[in-house]
């Protein structure tokens, strides 16, 4: 279990980078030549020939975003036509694409962005490029020197060390929320400012959102409670966290030892997590925290892309999305009578929690154009490249040393405060081996509960059951 202690307030920019760097959830050098190293024979690459297509399974917010041009300027030659392929938009779905990609042995994609949640298990069945192998030895130092040190640990083998993928962008959730309909229930800006380096109780949040929810609006809280890996990963971790809970009994057994840690998702603090999050919805007063239901019904189905147009349409009061969101508000808030706040996700008894998210560029093993690939791999890690993945598709860069520049910008500098407490609270999510089966289990019974089909004492008996299983059968 996590102290809230650890979360300092008014802290300084330095500060504020160090403790992204050490604990935030995807850039680059070169113009010239494809890397040292390999012929790719191992990896079905046509050698060393500079050209053709590179299709980058990338997503929606990449498409007209003008990345491939800033990539062509950033170095790589006019010879090489690089497609940006829009995948499924929930994480679970890309990941079974990319594996039945892969076990079929296509060609394509070349390049694709992996969740940095599930990508060792891919790195340790050797089913990606080892980068190491294939690109010169100085890009490689760049990246790991320059990158968020634990987007470098996420795309590294954990018994070898060697790199297999790229930091492209960490992530992790805020609130929005419509400074315009929290005035007009009697908050102002003294609250606001307050609230972005000492965000709200889940109790004093959800009374907030109630007071502020009028007829003109459809929704209250709206966040993401739909049974995929988001539901695992992140926001049942953020309530599991923040109300004192834990998958196997605290930070220091996320990542192992397999089959000889604790489970401990039967506990009262973890079952507290499941009560906050079905109160949130049904507001039936089983969490300690008189958690009013400011949350629709819906949110049992919802992934992010449902929750960020219902907020952006005007239709919710708050919303918990990634910092990607920010962005969208801002633009759709524009020329309109809407006003848009950031803050942290509210404090439980163990404080205020955010999911470690982030994506990462990893390499097809089959691709068989694996020279231009890699010209691409070394152009996105230019800083000119970055920038513009932040100024078009809002997405955070992946270097310590670029996070001046979202300070410094005109959508992303008014919350900076309220982005650096987030950053420096960060939950990991339990990436070993055996956690793809166990994030099953956990969405599947936590569901269960948010649509009220299980209590929630009897979703954490499952989860204890079968993921205790799975450690045992594991270990």
């Amino acid at each position: 279990m996590m102290s809230e202690g650890s979360t300092p307030n008014g802290v300084s920019r330095r500060q504020y980078l160090a403790a992204t760097g050490a604990v935030g959830a995807a850039g680059l050098a070169g113009c010239s030549g494809g890397g040292g190293g390999g012929d790719g024979s191992n990896s079905g690459s046509s050698g060393d020939e500079i050209g053709g297509t590179v299709t980058v399974f990338s997503g929606s917010a990449f498409v007209d975003a003008g990345m491939e041009e800033a990539l062509h300027e950033a170095g790589v030659p006019d010879s090489i036509t690089i497609e940006m392929v829009v995948p499924p938009q929930d994480s679970g779905s890309k990941q079974q694409q990319l594996r039945t990609a892969i076990n079929a042995e296509e060609s394509d994609p070349d390049l694709v962005l992996t969740d940095n949640g599930w990508t060792i298990p891919f790195i340790v069945r050797d089913d990606l490029v080892n980068l190491e192998e294939e690109m010169d030895d100085e890009f490689i130092s760049r990246v790991k020197e320059e990158g968020v040190q634990s987007m470098i640990d996420t795309g590294t083998h954990p018994e070898t060390g060697d790199l297999y993928s790229i930091p492209t962008f960490p992530d992790y959730p805020v609130i929005t929320y419509r400074k315009d309909l929290l005035r007009n229930a009697g908050y102002g800006d003294s609250d606001f400012d307050t609230w972005r380096t000492d965000p709200p109780t889940w109790k004093e949040f959800s009374q907030i959102v109630s007071e502020a929810q009028t007829s003109d609006v459809d929704y209250g809280h709206v966040w993401q409670g739909n049974n995929y890996i988001g539901l695992a990963c992140c926001t049942f971790n953020e309530f599991l966290t923040s109300m004192g809970g834990a998958f196997f009994g605290g930070e220091d057994n996320l990542f192992g030892p397999i089959g000889d840690r604790p489970v401990t998702l039967d506990s009262e603090e973890s079952i507290d997590g499941i009560e906050a999050a079905v109160d949130l919805i049904h507001g039936e007063g089983l969490s300690p925290m008189d958690i009013a239901g400011v949350s629709p019904p819906e949110v049992a189905g919802w992934i992010e892309p449902d929750t960020k147009s219902t907020f952006e349409a005007g239709s919710a009061v708050t919303q918990r999305n990634w910092t990607y969101s920010i962005g969208g508000a801002v633009s759709a808030f524009e020329g309109s009578d809407m006003e848009l706040g950031v803050m942290p996700l509210p404090k439980g008894p163990n404080g205020s929690w955010h999911a470690q998210g982030g994506w990462i560029m990893s390499m097809n093993p089959y691709t068989d154009n694996m020279a231009s690939a890699k010209e691409v791999i070394k152009a996105w890690w230019e800083d000119s490249v970055l920038q513009q993945q932040f100024d078009a598709a809002n997405y955070m860069p992946p270097k310590p040393e670029l996070f001046s520049y979202v300070e410094e910008s005109d959508t992303y500098g008014p919350y900076f405060e309220a982005l650096q407490y987030s950053a420096e609270n960060l939950i990991p999510r339990p990436t070993t081996s055996v956690w793809p089966n166990q994030r099953t289990v956990v969405a599947n019974e936590v569901n269960s509960a948010l649509r009220q089909e299980k209590t929630p004492e009897e979703a954490a008996s499952a989860m204890q059951e079968q993921i205790a299983a799975i450690e045992e059968q594991s270990g």
